[in-house]
């Protein structure tokens, strides 16, 4: 059974959101990548590009994600990272959103 994450983003971005989800799914790529080689820099990197875009753009479950990837990254930890890099592309191929006005 798929879950669908369902997200209100501002009508405004509706031309650039389709660049900028492949741009995510291009980096949950690396990510995965940089996991299996515990490359903590790409990870802590990687990380931190989705912490700094995802609330912008109406995905807070990606920033939250993102910050605790970072987090783990820079400790050189990878306990939590490859849980939470399958919880991003669960939440990548199952995001539909709705554009809305908002002022």
């Amino acid at each position: 059974m798929n879950s669908r994450f369902i997200i209100k983003v501002d009508e405004d971005l509706e031309q650039i959101m389709p660049r900028y989800l492949e741009i995510r799914h291009k980096e949950l790529v690396e990510l995965e990548e940089a996991i299996k080689t515990e490359n903590f820099d790409q990870i802590r990197m990687l990380g931190h590009k989705l912490k700094g875009t995802g609330a912008a753009y109406g995905f807070e479950e990606l920033t939250r994600l993102g910050q605790l990837i970072e987090d783990k990254a820079c400790a050189k930890i990878m306990e939590e990272v490859p849980e939470s890099t399958a919880q991003i592309r669960k939440y990548l191929e199952n995001v539909e959103i709705e554009y809305v006005p908002m002022d």
